[in-house]
């Protein structure tokens, strides 16, 4: 082969390969991909390239009160602590993404949130000892405390040995979260993020064409850590019968075994126990996951079912349990869309009010 023709196959080559990129990135994946003026799509969507049943929103928040932020905080008294993963920390993103704030304006409760203890404890659980122990909880003067957790997380995170002896000083704690960094008139700089900046060539151009393609022969495209399936009508205001939900959701169901729900139970007694002993009254709330809340409707469902809250809910406890998935279930035979996004794992601001209404009504506050 002469030196011009390769130079030519090469180029057409290059040329065919920087053109394939353009089209799918400019119709389909960034679509997928950017966060535009604040606007953002579903992280299932992302990850199985379902740019058909993307919701795009935009992060806002309109509540007229909003809960404090570590690096807001500056040891105002406060009534409730939140510590948890994405959930608590506005992971669906959109409108309201913080339950916290419906906690700030519907009961009128101070509210603060936290991240894990990351360098010094297992769990949310020893975080809270460390906040205990080292005297914060008394200056801050918290009245109740949430842990949350989505449930395929929560075996991992609670059933273990917990050291209720963590301690550290309180400028440390300061330290690490950043007390008083951001004014509050910048919050919502902070609360704003953003997707990671993508080439229009990446990978994400043949996985779009891959999945949907695979998608067709398998509900998870047989590779991908999306599984999309159909149920018996729509519960989502778009799509067309269309459930996703990430296959962690199936391969932690293994997980929830009775020895496992009883050690996590015990960990959250002696925690409340030792909250009581400063007045704090403890809470949890396991997420239930999306799969588990819409598994009845999906059409020939062949993935098992999730009994994690028919355990759990049967296990004695001496502090607060929010069962989403028995008030999720109750809004979705009510005929209630919406409760989670459509293109993503984390629930919407309708779901943040339904799970604060019945909180207000444990707690006895209108």
């Amino acid at each position: 082969m002469s030196f011009k023709k390769f130079s030519y196959i090469f180029v057409s080559v290059i040329f065919l390969f920087i053109l394939f990129n353009l089209v799918v990135w400019s119709f389909f994946t960034k679509k997928l991909l950017v966060s535009e003026k604040g606007i953002v799509t579903g992280d299932l969507a992302r990850m199985g390239y379902h740019e058909d049943i993307s919701f795009k929103r935009k992060i806002e928040d309109t509540l007229p009160s909003l809960h404090f932020m570590s690096n807001e905080y500056n040891y105002q008294k406060i009534d409730v602590l939140t510590l948890g993963d994405s959930f608590s920390n506005g992971g669906g993103k959109g409108l309201n993404s913080y339950y916290q704030d419906f906690i700030v304006t519907n009961l009128n409760l101070k509210t603060l949130n936290l991240t894990n203890y990351e360098k010094k404890t297992r769990s949310d659980i020893e975080t809270v000892y460390i906040l205990g122990n080292s005297g914060f909880l008394e200056k801050s003067g918290v009245k109740y405390i949430i842990i949350e957790s989505v449930v395929k997380k929560v075996v991992q995170r609670f059933s273990k040995n917990i050291n209720n002896l963590r301690n550290d000083s309180l400028d440390n704690i300061a330290d690490f979260y950043h007390f008083n960094t951001v004014s509050q008139e910048n919050r919502a700089r902070v609360r704003n993020g953003s997707l990671p900046s993508v080439s229009f060539i990446n990978n994400g151009n043949i996985k779009f064409l891959a999945y949907n393609f695979l998608y067709n022969f398998s509900e998870k495209a047989f590779v991908s850590k999306v599984h999309r399936v159909k149920t018996d009508k729509n519960y989502f205001t778009t799509g067309n019968n269309d459930l996703l939900f990430n296959k962690n959701s199936i391969r932690s169901i293994r997980n929830n075994t009775l020895v496992n729900l009883e050690l996590m139970n015990k960990n959250f007694n002696e925690l409340s126990d030792y909250l009581n002993k400063k007045g704090i009254k403890l809470i949890f709330m396991p997420v239930v996951n999306k799969y588990d809340l819409y598994s009845d409707y999906i059409v020939d469902n062949k993935n098992p079912k999730d009994k994690f809250f028919d355990i759990f809910e049967n296990l004695d406890k001496r502090y607060i349990h929010i069962n989403t998935k028995e008030i999720f279930t109750k809004k979705v035979l009510e005929g209630q869309k919406d409760i989670f996004y459509i293109d993503d794992t984390h629930w919407t601001d309708i779901a943040s009010q339904i799970v604060i209404e019945d909180l207000g009504k444990q707690l006895n506050i209108n």
